[in-house]
């Protein structure tokens, strides 16, 4: 490692460097954690060259999974911040995982790692972002890369998705209600498919965030809001019987919020009692022009994996309603049941 950091700087042909590289990447893969370690103690960059060689290792996501593992059980890294001067992701990389809070003084720097290829470096980002926006002031800060942290609740990787929703949690926590108020009509509608997530904690966290998201809106802006309050009535009703207790609960709460923001007190009151079965009659008589919405809404669960959410949505297409047309609960048009 030393020969090839020796030179590495005279080298400038493309194929002597793709060897070389190549090169490093095999005695990198052929190293233990505790020499991965040691480098990372004794090898701080300390030149351009040195900085070469740490994005060919990081570049490698099984090296990079154990860097950021050693990272986060907070070996020292002092001197690699006092050495690197560049702004690079191996100095990033080193403040990430000591939470220098200055390090986010100008959230717009993040915004290349939020959208790095790579989920390792995504979620490190957010994990320090999730720790200084316990501060109510970074809170307030980090609303300039707000619609950055909404995207990645989006992503594939369920620990980015689940650290995302912490941070906007937080941020949500902190910020007027006046400032939440925008942002709050963004996120809502991006929450709606979380749901419905494989992970419980992402369902939960999600559904948490929404109830919150709706508390936050102001009166003058809540028309914008109806039309994604009314299509979370039917998820969270059908959760209510999640087989996760506290996904369960946490649906119920929510369910009560959206009812009290759309005025209908008899569906509040049926949430807040937990009487779930009375619910589903409950919004087909409240808004008969939401009948085959709602009915469209349920098929996708009628394929859930939980067998009490699908019980659930096949009593909600069975429940009698005289105007509810035969085919909008099979999707083509019918007669009507009388």
């Amino acid at each position: 490692m030393e020969r090839i950091r020796r030179n590495l700087g005279s080298i400038h042909t493309a194929s002597a460097r793709q060897c070389l590289d190549s090169l490093l990447l095999k005695l990198t893969n052929m190293m233990s954690r505790e020499e991965v370690e040691n480098l990372l103690q004794f090898s701080p960059p300390r030149d351009s060259t040195d900085l070469a060689m740490w994005e060919v290792i990081l570049a490698m996501p099984r090296t990079l999974e154990n860097v950021l593992n050693i990272v986060l059980q907070g070996i020292p890294l002092c001197q690699w911040c006092k050495e690197v001067t560049e702004d690079t992701c191996i100095r990033r990389l080193a403040l990430l995982a000591h939470n220098y809070t200055h390090e986010f003084g100008n959230p717009v720097h993040l915004l290349s790692y939020l959208r790095h290829p790579r989920p390792e470096m995504r979620l490190m980002v957010l994990k320090g972002l999730c720790t200084v926006s316990e501060s109510p002031k970074k809170a307030r800060e980090i609303q300039v890369v707000l619609s950055d942290i909404v995207e990645a609740l989006q992503d594939t990787n369920t620990d980015v998705v689940l650290k995302a929703l912490l941070v906007l949690r937080n941020v949500m926590a902190h910020v007027e209600r006046r400032e939440a108020s925008g942002p709050a009509l963004q996120l809502a509608e991006k929450l709606l498919p979380l749901f419905d997530h494989a992970s419980s904690q992402v369902q939960e966290h999600s559904i948490c965030l929404f109830q919150a998201v709706v508390e936050a809106v102001l009166r003058q802006r809540k028309k914008e809001m109806k039309r994604t309050v009314h299509r979370s009535l039917l998820p969270l009703y059908f959760h209510m019987r999640d087989q996760s207790e506290s996904v369960a609960k946490a649906s119920g709460e929510a369910l009560a919020v959206a009812a009290e923001f759309l005025r209908c007190k008899e569906l509040k009151r049926l949430a807040q009692t937990e009487q779930a079965w009375r619910i589903g009659e409950c919004l087909l008589q409240q808004d008969r022009g939401r009948v085959e919405e709602y009915l469209q809404q349920s098929q996708s669960y009628l394929q859930a994996t939980q067998t009490l959410l699908r019980l659930e949505a096949v009593r909600f297409i069975g429940e009698p309603s005289p105007w509810v047309p035969l085919g909008a609960a099979f999707g083509s048009p019918s007669r009507t049941i009388h």
